[in-house]
Formats: structure tokens, C-alpha cells, sequence
């Protein structure tokens, strides 16, 4: 029953991963958690050099070289086929493409109630949103979609070489998991409310269904693709809106109206989360959108 125990069945040993954004936030984590757990190459791409230096300095496996900087801007066909070529140098084959950048793009919610619980007139709240300079806006759409979109494709042909890669199978046995991309898209999604930015809103309804488009495109080629749709975790793109003080993970940190757990999620929880799916234990996902939220979408105005 060898097969059943955790440091088989959630094993990530051996596995050659692209992670973009990974200079960051849950890309790093993820990058940590990948690295942690013996994947033997994770190439790392992102728009600042610095950012991935910290990324590998940072890691808490200190001894290992697995951590490869790519600098890229997966805005850009360019760029990306250049970041495609750099890695297809140092490797043959792709186990997992985790397509993770994302950027949250300007304020553009309408203005709040007043002091006096009125809301604001139309007038106003066409003003506050006709502001928001067209270039930022799809900006926004540029990298969390057509980015993400294009970082798929881009590596096809590395996907496939993993594929090719795999034992023959052997009757009455699973196989190892075939070729798979996540792609992060988050809770925001799902929410019918504009907290902050309408474009980032509806550039992650869009990833979430990038997610299924893809998955039902690249089935037959036995390229899994998979989602994860984040809540509040700390990170360089939600500091500025949801940590004050001393907000953070530890229970109470969040009013329960917000996250029903009370707290944002943390690094043991996208660890968890990305284990699981990397491995033979989520082998058998395939257009899958798994939330990891506390329980924020429960309570909120949303479509899920």
C-alpha cells in the first residue's frame, strides 16, 4: 500500500516546472513549496531580475539549484517566445506550466455611499469611472488573459514532450498524471461586486473561463488544465487594500464578515493546495476550478 502513503502519493520529485509571476505573492510560495519538495527544475518567470533573486535567496531550501530565473514580460508574443527558447535549451520536456502573473490594474469602483447613506448620483459615479484611462484598463486584460493565454500556447511543445516522456501503461494500474497547466485566477471572478477594479474583475471571470476553454482544446492531447481561484492571502497585491496592522494569518485578524475563517490564507495553505494538484494525488483533474478563499465567496455577492 506504498502507493497510498503521503510521500507517494503527494510526491512532486523530479518534476520540470514553469511558474510565471514568480517573483512574488503565491508564485513564490509556490516556487518554495515546488523547490521544498524536490521538483528538480522550476524556471521562474517575471518581469524584475531582482524579484526572482529573492525569490531563490529566500527559499528555504537553501542547498538546491532548482530555481531558475527567466526575465520576461508575458505581455509581450516576443518576450515569451524568447523566454520559451531560453528554457527549451535547458530542458526537453515540461511536467507542469503554472500560468500565474497577474496584475490588479487601476481603482475603478464606483464612489462609495455618503456619510449620510445616500449614494452617490449617476453623475458622479459616471465621472469616477469614465476617468480610468482606457490603456489601464485593458493593461489589466493584457496580462491576466491574453498573457496567460499566450504563456499556454507558448509552451505546447515542451507539455507534449512530457507526455511522450511517460511509462507505458500497465493494466489494472493508474499511470503517472499526464502533462498539466494551472492558471490562477481569483475569487474576484466570481463576485458580482466591484471592490476595487472592474477590469481585474472581469479579467479573472475571463481566466476562470480560459480555464475550461483550454482544458476542453487540449483534452485530446492529454494536456490537463486546471485552475485556482485565490481569496485574501498577503501578498504584494493585496497589501495595499486589505493589511493593516496587524492583520495577517492568525485567526481574528479579519472580520468574519469578510473571511468567515477569520484570516488570510497563509503559505502552508497554497502549499497544500499546489502538492495536491502537481501530483499523482490530483491526478485525475482535468478543467477543475478549485477556491481557496476561508470561505469569502460563501458570503459574498457572487456567482459561484
Amino acid at each position: 500500500m506504498s502507493h497510498l502513503q503521503p510521500s507517494s502519493l503527494f510526491s512532486v520529485k523530479g518534476l520540470v516546472v514553469v511558474l510565471t509571476g514568480g517573483g512574488s505573492g503565491l508564485g513564490r510560495m509556490m516556487a518554495h513549496t515546488l523547490d521544498a519538495n524536490g521538483a528538480s527544475k522550476i524556471f521562474i518567470i517575471g518581469r524584475r531580475r531582482e524579484a526572482l533573486q529573492e525569490t531563490i535567496t529566500q527559499s528555504p531550501n537553501s542547498s538546491s539549484s532548482a530555481i531558475i530565473p527567466i526575465q520576461a514580460d508575458i505581455s509581450s508574443k516576443a518576450s515569451l517566445e524568447a523566454a520559451y527558447q531560453t528554457i527549451s535549451a535547458q530542458t526537453d520536456h515540461v511536467d507542469l506550466l503554472i500560468a500565474n502573473s497577474g496584475i490588479l490594474g487601476p481603482n475603478s469602483s464606483p464612489p462609495p455611499p455618503k456619510p449620510d447613506g445616500s449614494l452617490p448620483s449617476l453623475a458622479e459615479v459616471r465621472d469616477a469611472l469614465w476617468s480610468v484611462p482606457t490603456e489601464d484598463f485593458t493593461k489589466v486584460l493584457d496580462v491576466n488573459v491574453t498573457g496567460a493565454y499566450y504563456t499556454v500556447v507558448a509552451f505546447l511543445p515542451l507539455l507534449e514532450a512530457a507526455n511522450k516522456r511517460r511509462p507505458a501503461p500497465v493494466k489494472n494500474q493508474i499511470a503517472a498524471p499526464t502533462a498539466q497547466v494551472i492558471i490562477t485566477t481569483s475569487i474576484a471572478g466570481f463576485n458580482r461586486k466591484v471592490p476595487i477594479s472592474a477590469a481585474y474583475n472581469l479579467s479573472k471571470s475571463a481566466a476562470n473561463h480560459l480555464v475550461k476553454l483550454l482544458s476542453t482544446t487540449l483534452a485530446s492531447y492529454d494536456i490537463r488544465v486546471n485552475g485556482i481561484a485565490p481569496g485574501i492571502y498577503l501578498s504584494e497585491m493585496s497589501t495595499r487594500n486589505f493589511q493593516e496592522g496587524d492583520k495577517g494569518i492568525s485567526d481574528g485578524s479579519f472580520k468574519r464578515e469578510v473571511i468567515p475563517l477569520t484570516r488570510a490564507g497563509g503559505e502552508e495553505d497554497i502549499a497544500g493546495l499546489i502538492l495536491y494538484m502537481a501530483s499523482a494525488a490530483g491526478g485525475y483533474l482535468n478543467g477543475n476550478i478549485t477556491i481557496t478563499d476561508g470561505g469569502r465567496l460563501s458570503t459574498a455577492v457572487a456567482t459561484y
